[in-house]
């Protein structure tokens, strides 16, 4: 009887472990798939609005959308970086482009900082993206950067944030970029003679701060 029992316990526990272990689609697992068919679906629509224009009235949250997308993210900004010129899609194409970070978008950024055929505006929103991606709780904005009329030194901006927590793009900035990016700003604020007034004080104001956060190991 004892011995019966026992068998008919050890059956009923065989079976439960064999049900709980057998892999079954579970409705959480169905609904991270659709979510994630969504989240791709979402990023390819970003992607068309960016690229070709259409439907416009999204474009705002396209911009904004993008730079979630790990794949479509980079390449997507960096083509907005080489074409862009409108001061009202400055702003927050400094926003999107300061959520993600990856070697094609550091790349083009430092294109357009170096383009002088460039208007001065993007390029100086171009080297605002490159200081803040040696260090994302660097606080300083645009309007830290604009030129006063007499400009007897170069001010230390010191803002700082909590940063974006940035998405690694799927070209990852494997090395880091502080000292590059410092030798580029130095670069262009020593030719005062040549730049735009607007652009070799941003590079000179941005130094000053990278400088600094170097030398007490802030920036990378």
């Amino acid at each position: 009887m004892e011995r019966r029992l026992i068998t008919a316990m050890l059956r009923r526990v065989l079976i439960v472990l064999v049900v709980t272990a057998y892999p079954r689609p579970a409705h959480g697992q169905e609904g991270d798939s659709a979510l994630l068919a969504r989240f791709r679906n979402d990023c390819r629509l970003a992607e068309q609005i960016l690229r070709t224009g259409h439907p416009d009235p999204h474009r705002e949250w396209a911009l904004a959308y993008i730079s979630r997308c790990e794949s479509a993210g980079p390449v997507t900004l960096a083509a907005l970086w080489r074409d862009i010129s409108a001061p009202d899609e400055i702003e927050p194409l400094v926003n999107s482009s300061l959520q993600i970070r990856d070697a094609r978008l550091y790349q083009q950024l430092r294109r357009t900082a170096e383009d002088r055929a460039r208007p001065a505006d993007v390029r100086v929103a171009a080297l605002l993206v490159l200081a803040r991606n040696t260090d994302p709780r660097n606080a300083i904005w645009l309007s830290d950067l604009i030129p006063p009329d007499t400009i007897d030194w170069i001010p230390l901006k010191l803002g700082w944030g909590t940063g974006p927590r940035q998405l690694m793009g799927d070209a990852p900035l494997t090395e880091p970029i502080a000292a590059s990016v410092l030798d580029l700003f130095e670069g262009i604020a020593a030719n005062r003679d040549t730049e735009p007034t607007a652009v070799w004080y941003a590079a000179a104001v941005l130094a000053e701060r990278l400088r600094r956060d170097i030398r007490r190991g802030f920036a990378h």
